[in-house]
């Protein structure tokens, strides 16, 4: 017969059981909740649904690499592309290739359960038949890259990161654009290889140049990248000339070289900017550096303001 507190005892245990079990299943019921909203669809138009926070994580576009890091989940990535190298410690990851040529046979070994990447290179199809979880798109405009860091945060289970991550970075790019409003706006052309193909007003890098009060010689109307006339960049005169395409080889010197282009006023006043990898590689990213792409662009323009 078993003593008085041996029932006290026993009758405790099972209410401490009964506890237990009860907050077990309210930690199961919010990772339950969490993973019941909405799906997020992404720029391929596909539903991406998750059964579980994900853990293992390939990047294979850079924006998507930084963004997972900005988010504070940078220990969940298992294996990037070959351009992501911020931070610097996702360099220490499994390199995968690109997008366009990534090697599947390495990807799948590392098992992720769920891969991100662009909308272009045919990877989300590829893995389809796997049974791999897929998010395919890449912010094009400043409006999708808050968009596309929402639309991550959620599959990752970081929305209250992400809302904070967006709201400090939006308020940066507004402090920075209002620290040029009603300046001088240098007239400017941007280069991204010398075909020569542009940016237009309504891309991301154009939007940038808008922010930083720059006034961008390629009409609207040709598009967001397009392959420019020569003779059009001559008959608009740019002040100032970006280079994105230096570390290719491209320069002042190679500018000057083509047919007409030595009269135009960057050449005449010194105002053809050579970018080095690094900066050409943060004014392209559409992601969480966007406020520190717009403060290198300022500080680019500073001195062609007249």
């Amino acid at each position: 017969m078993k003593h008085p507190r041996d029932h006290r005892t026993y009758a405790r245990s099972l209410v401490s059981r009964a506890v237990a079990r009860g907050w077990l299943a309210l930690i199961v019921l919010t990772f339950a909740f969490a993973f019941a909203q909405g799906p997020v669809v992404d720029d391929l138009g596909r539903e991406v649904v998750l059964e579980a926070v994900p853990q293992r994580i390939v990047a294979m576009v850079p924006t998507h690499t930084e963004t997972v890091c900005a988010l504070g989940a940078c220990d969940r990535l298992v294996g990037v592309d070959t351009f992501s190298n911020v931070p610097a410690r996702v360099s220490r990851l499994p390199d995968l290739g690109s997008a366009f040529d990534a090697d599947l046979e390495a990807l799948i070994a590392l098992e992720p359960d769920l891969v991100l990447t662009d909308e272009y290179s045919g990877l989300a199809e590829a893995l389809a038949p796997l049974g791999i979880p897929v998010y395919a798109g890449t912010p094009q405009t400043v409006a999708e890259v808050w968009r596309t860091t929402e639309a991550l945060a959620t599959l990752l289970g970081l929305e209250s990161e992400a809302a904070l991550l967006v709201g400090r970075t939006q308020g940066r790019v507004e402090a920075l654009a209002a620290s040029v409003a009603g300046l001088p706006t240098p007239r400017v052309f941007v280069e991204l290889d010398a075909t020569p193909y542009s940016v237009g007003p309504g891309s991301y890098l154009g939007e940038l140049l808008t922010l930083a009060g720059a006034d961008n010689i390629v009409p609207a109307g040709l598009g967001d990248f397009p392959q420019v006339d020569p003779e059009l960049v001559v008959a608009e005169d740019p002040e100032v000339v970006i280079l994105l395409d230096a570390p290719f080889g491209e320069s002042a010197e190679t500018v000057a070289a083509r047919p007409g282009w030595g009269a135009i006023a960057a050449l005449r006043g010194g105002a053809v900017i050579e970018l080095d990898q690094a900066g050409v590689d943060l004014l392209t990213r559409a992601g969480p550096r966007l406020a520190d792409a717009l403060e290198l662009l300022i500080g680019l323009l500073e001195g062609e303001r007249r």
